[in-house]
């Protein structure tokens, strides 16, 4: 299992498939972080060598100074939904 940050200057969805070629076969997991976003979760949570994602837009830090509580537990909801059916799609690429 390994953390991959700053994924999208990295290269991105286009550079976890790139490293899967030659190390997919060792089990080699990512957790991307670091550009994941609401806009772009399905793409690296379609990649089948990616284990979670991770991303600020979950918990900003005005947010947090601003104990914006109810705020931040929207968007991990909605985050969570989103996983949720992306997992239960039945066009999910694994």
């Amino acid at each position: 299992m390994l953390k991959l940050f700053p994924v999208a200057m990295l290269g991105g969805v286009e550079m976890l498939n790139a490293l899967l070629g030659p190390y997919g076969h060792t089990g080699v997991k990512f957790i991307p972080t670091g550009g994941v976003s609401p806009a772009n979760l399905h793409a690296y949570l379609s990649c089948k060598g990616v284990a979670a994602v991770g991303g600020t837009w979950l918990a900003r830090k005005e947010d947090l100074s601003g104990g914006k509580w109810v705020e931040i537990q929207r968007r991990c909801s909605e985050a969570v939904e989103s996983v949720r059916c992306h997992r239960s799609s039945p066009q999910r690429s694994t």
